[in-house]
Formats: C-alpha cells, structure tokens, sequence
C-alpha cells in the first residue's frame, strides 16, 4: 500500500490559517504533525551556522601616506597617525601600539623601543568593514634616542602595529601569525634647517642587528631579553 504523499507546507500553513480561534488553530497544527509523521515524512530541522574564524587584523588607509618622511622640529607636541582595522574578531578587541624604531636594537641591547602600550579597538566583522581609529603620540612624553644607534641622529621610524593580543613580556604580539604593521619613517629635525636630511636610509639587517616581533626565535629573545 503506497504512503499518501505529504502535504506541501504552503497548503498545510493555508489550512492550519483558517480556523479563527488559537484552540482551533493549535488543533490543526497537531492535526497535520500526526499526519505527516504516520505518513513517513521527513521534518527538516533550521540549519545551524558557525561563527566565523577569527583573522588576523589587517591595517590600511594610513593617514600620514607611509611613504613620505614625517620631519619633527621643536615646535611639534602632538604627532596623530590614522588607520583602519579589517578583521574578524569573534568579541576580542584589536589592540594597537606604536613603536620607535621597531626592528632595530637599541645601544643597551633592547630589541625596540615602545612608544605606546596597546590601545583598543573595538571589537567587529569582516562583514562590518573597516573601523577607523586615530592613535595620538605626545612627544614630551619620550625623547627621541641619540645615541647613535641609528646611522643618523636625525632618522628614525614609528610602527604601528595591530594584534588580537600582546606578550607582556617583551610587548609583541603573542602569535606571530596575528599581526598587522605599518611603518612611518621618521626624521627629527626642522626640515628647513641646513643638514636636515630630506630622507633616511632603510634599515639594513646586514650591517645593523635587527629583530622583528615574527622572527621564529622572537618567544625566545622575550624569555632571555
């Protein structure tokens, strides 16, 4: 004997809107539910979805452009960089910091010099877009280094980097595939003075010891700093 056929679930919501009374209507629910379980048919549960893989934070639409020097003369007490995060977070902030020559050890043998601890920024989607944010560097608060552990007084950079989290110990981000960074070079001195360069050189691993926070021996320089 062949199972009748189940009713399609336009036609059984069209019958189960005509009874005018909840009662009625509650009834008729039932009344199709039995039926479509004598009758064999499959009732399909809402499908679930997982939340999205958490990124790495990707930093663009810097503001100072990357690629001109940012000279600072005497008059200069606030020096504000701009730029936009892209992630996807699943709740954790992205922390933002900043850094003074990032990469280059200095005289005393540290790996940088921090300029700002991380900020936050708050949490969002790939969805979402891109979220502006503005990190302020007040100059009296630190005083660019001179001791010659540049090849010119004068040249120096600013890093921005961004991560979902930061090693307390030596402040680079604690997973090295998550990580975002921007750099500024940076040239401390009044660019209409006479010998103030008007740009610097790169930095240059071969001749200058250097180490970056996604070097694989990094957790090792944080333990034995």
């Amino acid at each position: 004997m062949t199972a009748p056929p189940c009713p399609p679930p336009v036609r059984a919501a069209a019958l189960a809107a005509r009874p005018r009374s909840a009662a009625a209507l509650a009834r008729s629910l039932a009344t199709a539910a039995l039926a479509a379980s004598a009758a064999g048919c499959l009732v399909i549960s809402p499908p679930e979805y997982d939340h999205p893989s958490k990124t790495a934070p990707v930093l663009t639409a810097p503001f100072p452009p990357p690629h001109i020097p940012i000279h600072i003369d005497k008059q200069d007490v606030i020096k504000s960089f701009s730029a936009s995060v892209l992630s996807e977070d699943n709740g954790d902030p992205v922390h933002v910091a900043l850094y003074l020559d990032y990469g280059r050890r200095s005289s005393v043998g540290n790996v940088y010099r921090r300029l700002l601890a991380p900020s936050p920024i708050g949490a969002g989607t790939i969805a979402g877009g891109q979220r502006s944010f503005t990190i302020e560097w007040v100059l009296e608060e630190m005083n660019l280094p001179t001791d010659g552990a540049t090849p010119e007084r004068e040249c120096h950079t600013v890093t921005m980097m961004a991560s979902h989290a930061f090693n307390p110990q030596c402040y680079c981000p604690a997973d090295p595939e998550d990580m975002s960074s921007i750099t500024w070079q940076l040239i401390n001195c009044d660019p209409n003075e006479p010998g103030c360069p008007g740009s610097c050189p790169p930095l240059d691993c071969e001749t200058t010891p250097c180490l970056f926070c996604d070097d694989p021996d990094f957790l090792e320089e944080c333990k034995n700093p």
